[in-house]
């Protein structure tokens, strides 16, 4: 009964022609984006609120605004998402629960998340509440997306670098995927990149990316360029096999963008949606084309990662700048879908005979009210027609309903004062409403007094797991880098890439007295799992495991992995599994004897943190600002797989370094100068602020390695030490922490 014209009319079935109908995500920054969106067609919103979003920037909706973004959209039956996609601090877990608590209760559909603090509390006090692991989990493999459904996950949104084949199989898994087909892209992968962070302070974790990927760069040999600016995302021609694969949700990335962007790509996409559900293909026409080229897209348009691994012609080299949208495209969208939203059709059937009480029904496929008035009059001098009586009844006004039907009978003798029935109206389609939503709202929640189940357990008294020394390991990349590492006999293990595992080396470690660890690839993808697996496999079978100190992972697909063959204790989160609160370090101990403290948490933070027994910190090294499956060296000069460090440089001279990883084909992207807490280390063994002391090694040589080793050493000793000279090296976020 929805007024159909130029509005989308939600179809009941969940499948036409056998296949499942995915749920098409649209983004919403203000509370007319939200109308819009569903307006356009939409079948749900996802938006942010005041706080806790990775949007910090955007317009974002008040409480009120969410409130009446959920009645909204559900008595049109559509869906609304809240992205709470950030990390939070401790302090900031209660007041994330407090706000979600009123939507939670009102009928929220879902929410997006990327703290693993948060995520388990969500799980403990929101029964019923669907959570969406956020993109920003960087979840790359179906082993992942498994992992998170022990904490209640039922849908996630991985990593846009993936192929369909990868998005395929964690399809297969039997958790919803939710994927990302039209918008901005990341040159990172999400909730991977701290070069925001790490620049400038901004941190896109928090939601506050200042965008160094957008900046002009030179390479090593002077060619200037936007060489990590990645061009925008179109996979309207991919729809169809998305839709083959079992996709759940097609989601439009834009929070930040206008209204009529949101509008308009909503409408394409929705057109060309229900197009291959009816035939079972479809064949874009240039004017859409030219709509979604035209509609805030940065630069060309290209589909993004689906059906290859990178390529140069997704980057905007020349300009990250958006094209300019046509007034009239806009104004053409404006008028469509953004100043007339969808209404609610009712019918209504008022009756009034002198005598007795003026009558009012209001029906809808949804609901049925019955309102009885004050006692009808005869009419003294003229009686109130039916026409008039319908003339009040039209006026629905700011409600979300339109009058679409309309009976009116009365005696033709009788005087019906305006006031009695505009009052019934009002009255009965507030009634009406309520009755519809209160399908969807959920009962109130007490919130816990008290997140946390352990007590403030930091080990540090002798005896008490804390180590009466920290223990020192060395991290290397490069086989010419082991040497240095066990040679020196301050450091207690070295950690190896997997890649560069083999008998030798654990030889060669053993020898020394040294304890030999592993580290899982950076960037653990459905495409390697199998290759990965196997590898750890023959390491477990052989029973040189057990020489093995431990492994270290860096996601959540790394870490399902691992543990097949590792026992907890003898698993090391490293720092992009993210811990900030108590609760993230609670769930990751769980499943990780060690965790690493995040590059973005400042010495007091780290001082005042739960087990720091179990937490490695790192005290020297050149930091990874950002992994990316787009490749630098593709980019400037061609693909090349003995393709050693690239260089750029930005417009203030800083020269940072890009490292390929050839066996798994993905860049990391490291700070311009090393990370090196020399003068801290003293305050850092003094507040014992980690159990275990961390020096990683990528660039540098057997000889700058020694010299960093000594110095330490000497630190360590009780010496003043002379590790870098002044301005080569940063000290990170120890004293300032992020935004």
């Amino acid at each position: 009964m929805i007024r159909e014209q130029d509005n989308y009319t939600m179809p009941d079935d969940a499948k036409q022609n056998g296949i499942k109908r995915p749920e098409l995500l649209s983004p919403a920054g203000d509370l007319e984006g939200v109308k819009a969106a569903i307006t356009a067609g939409a079948d749900a919103v996802y938006l942010g609120a005041s706080l806790f979003s990775a949007r910090a920037y955007a317009k974002n909706l008040t409480d009120e605004e969410l409130l009446e973004a959920i009645d909204f959209a559900h008595l049109f039956g559509r869906k609304i998402y809240l992205a709470c996609n950030i990390l939070l601090r401790d302090a900031e877990l209660p007041q994330a629960l407090k706000m979600i608590a009123p939507l939670y209760e009102r009928g929220l559909d879902g929410i997006i998340v990327q703290d693993l603090g948060l995520l388990r509390s969500l799980h403990e006090c929101f029964p019923g509440l669907p959570l969406h692991a956020s993109t920003q989990m960087a979840v790359l493999s179906a082993a992942g997306a498994e992992w998170l459904t022990q904490y209640g996950v039922s849908r996630v949104v991985p990593g846009r670098e993936l192929l369909l084949a990868e998005i395929g199989a964690i399809v297969k898994s039997g958790i919803e995927v939710e994927c990302f087909v039209h918008g901005a892209m990341c040159y990172s992968y999400s909730g991977r990149c701290l070069f925001s962070s790490m620049a400038g302070g901004r941190s896109g974790n928090r939601g506050r990316c200042a965008g160094p990927c957008r900046q002009r760069y030179l390479d090593e040999n002077g060619k200037a360029g936007y060489f990590l600016s990645m061009k925008d995302m179109c996979a309207l021609e991919r729809i169809g096999e998305l839709i083959d694969l079992g996709v759940a949700s097609f989601k439009i990335e834009g929070r930040m963008k206008a209204t009529e962007y949101t509008a308009g790509v909503t409408a394409v996409y929705r057109k060309y949606i229900d197009a291959y559900l009816e035939k079972g293909k479809i064949a874009v026409t240039p004017e859409d084309r030219k709509t979604l080229s035209s509609l805030y897209i940065r630069s060309e348009r290209q589909e993004g990662y689906l059906a290859k691994h990178n390529g140069a012609e997704m980057v905007s080299v020349d300009s990250p700048a958006y094209t300019e949208t046509p007034d009239s495209l806009k104004a053409g969208i404006r008028e469509r879908y953004i100043d007339h939203t969808l209404r609610y059709s009712v019918s209504m059937h008022c009756y009034a005979y002198a005598g007795t009480p003026l009558f009012l029904s209001i029906e809808c496929i949804d609901g049925y009210v019955e309102k009885s008035g004050t006692e009808v009059s005869a009419a003294q001098k003229r009686a109130t027609t039916e026409s008039e009586i319908e003339k009040q009844l039209i006026k629905t006004g700011d409600t979300f309903f339109e009058l679409g039907r309309c009976t009116v009978g009365t005696d033709g003798a009788s005087f019906v004062p305006v006031a009695e029935v505009n009052r019934l109206r009002r009255e009965g389609l507030k009634e009406l409403e309520e009755q519809i939503l209160a399908k969807g709202r959920r009962k109130a929640v007490s919130l816990p007094e008290q997140l946390s189940d352990t007590t403030d357990r930091v080990g540090t008294a002798e005896g008490n797991g804390f180590p009466k020394r920290p223990r020192i390991l060395v991290g290397v990349k490069r086989t010419e880098q082991v040497e240095a590492a066990l040679e020196n006999d301050m450091a207690d293990g070295i950690i190896l890439p997997l890649s560069l595992y083999g008998e030798e080396a654990e030889k060669e470690a053993r020898s020394s007295g040294k304890q030999l660890y592993l580290r899982m690839p950076e960037i653990l993808r459905q495409k390697d799992c199998a290759s990965v697996e196997k590898q750890l496999k023959a390491i477990c079978t052989s029973g040189a495991s057990e020489q093995i100190g431990g492994i270290y992972c860096g996601s959540l697909d790394a870490l399902a992995l691992a543990s097949k063959f590792f026992p907890r204790e003898r698993i090391i989160a490293e720092e992009s599994l993210y811990v900030w609160n108590r609760r993230s370090t609670e769930l990751i101990l769980k499943h990780a004897g060690r965790y690493t403290a995040s590059d973005e948490r400042n010495g007091h933070e780290l001082a005042h943190a739960i087990r720091r027994d179990a937490m490695e910190l790192v005290l020297y090294g050149y930091r990874p600002l950002m992994y990316s499956a787009n490749c630098l060296q593709k980019t400037v000069s061609g693909c090349d797989p003995k393709a050693g460090v690239r260089k750029l440089r930005d417009e203030k001279g800083h020269t940072f370094y890009a490292l390929p990883e050839h066996r798994y084909c993905y860049n990391t992207l490291y700070n311009c100068v090393p990370l090196s807490l020399h003068k801290q280390l003293p305050e850092i063994v003094e507040k014992k602020m980690a159990g275990t002391l961390r020096l990683e090694f990528t660039m540098e040589n057997k000889s700058e390695m020694r010299k960093i080793l000594d110095s330490y050493r000497a630190i360590m000793g009780g010496d003043d030490g002379n590790v870098l000279p002044a301005d080569a090296y940063t000290t990170g976020h120890f004293r300032r922490g992020a935004e």
